[in-house]
């Protein structure tokens, strides 16, 4: 009989230690969830900062990264001489505007004899035509984003890490991977980047004087059979050239193309509709061409994007490109 008693007495005894040590649990549990709400909103705070280990991204367990990269398209089909053409993108919290991000790949350095990194921030180029860096400097605008074109020739297939950095503290570096495949003949058809889920668009970056004015970059690979290799391919959008109200500009890949607009060989870019010759290049052996379109103050919205080849039974691709307007995007 006592042994019951003790039983019950221990039982009781258990349940109200227990009772206490729950409630601390909830109290726990309601400070770390206040601590995470206030971390998201400061991320530059340095007891944020300790909370994780980020790596490429700058947070850990699970929470959203600070900063991203974003290469398109991935994996791409390498097009004429062996060329790699894409869009790079940077997103990072909207903290960090102003700041500088250093955008770089020393790999694809290493697999191409030319590489070429560059963006319309300042309303022209960052680079010297002439020179071949192997990095660009991107100031981020309001809303935390960067875009830059990347163009290399005679690259070797393969992977190559792309990386971004965050040139002031807390130091943040994001990777990607990109992977560049050997020419080869490919569906026919003509496709914009970036690509988000199976739409062509793209957030355009800059609202300030260092960041650029409402920038746009895109790549758009035409392919055709291979049967017309080496025949001209044009390409145009009277839609897209005249939402960039300040200038636009149509860059040929595969190495025999002829650009626009006026002021080609130039800083200068094109305004208005164009109402001249069109972009144009040859298909190289597989039936593949390439071209990168940039455009400086566009207004938002979707276009139509057209392709001509000018051999056979004159084929015509047509795709749309939509330009989203600024907006943070992580």
């Amino acid at each position: 009989m006592n042994v019951r008693r003790s039983i019950v007495r221990l039982t009781a005894l258990t349940v109200v230690v227990a009772m206490p040590l729950m409630g601390m649990s909830g109290i726990a549990s309601a400070k770390s969830a206040k601590a995470t709400a206030k971390c998201a909103a400061h991320p530059t705070k340095k007891k944020c900062q300790k909370a994780g280990s980020g790596g490429s991204t700058g947070g850990s367990g699970g929470a959203a990264p600070l900063i991203t990269v974003k290469v398109d398209p991935n994996p791409l089909v390498e097009t004429g001489q062996s060329e790699v053409h894409a869009v790079i993108q940077v997103e990072t919290n909207p903290s960090f505007a102003g700041d500088s991000v250093n955008i770089d790949s020393s790999q694809l350095e290493a697999s191409c004899r030319w590489l070429n990194f560059e963006n319309l921030q300042n309303y022209s180029d960052t680079t010297d035509p002439n020179v071949q860096p192997n990095r660009i400097d991107a100031v981020l605008d309001n809303d935390g984003n960067a875009t830059v074109v990347v163009d290399g020739t005679d690259c070797a297939p393969g992977t190559s890490v792309v990386e971004a950095d965050l040139e002031v503290a807390p130091f943040y570096t994001a990777l990607t991977t990109l992977v560049a495949a050997p020419p080869v003949p490919t569906a026919q058809g003509v496709t914009g980047y970036p690509m988000v889920g199976t739409s062509s668009q793209e957030v355009e970056t800059g609202d300030t004087s260092s960041s650029g004015d409402s920038n746009v970059y895109a790549v758009f690979y035409v392919e055709e059979n291979p049967v017309y290799a080496e025949q001209t391919v044009e390409i145009s959008s009277s839609q897209l050239e005249g939402r960039c109200i300040r200038g636009w500009r149509w860059e040929p890949g595969n190495a025999h193309g002829v650009g626009v607009g006026p002021g080609y060989s130039g800083p200068v870019y094109g305004t208005g509709v164009n109402t001249g010759d069109r972009a144009s290049t040859i298909l190289d052996d597989d039936g593949n061409a390439v071209f990168v379109f940039k455009g400086t103050s566009c207004a938002a919205g979707t276009s139509e994007v057209i392709a001509d080849v000018l051999a056979g039974t004159g084929d015509t691709f047509v795709t749309q490109f939509t330009v989203q307007p600024p907006v943070p995007t992580i």
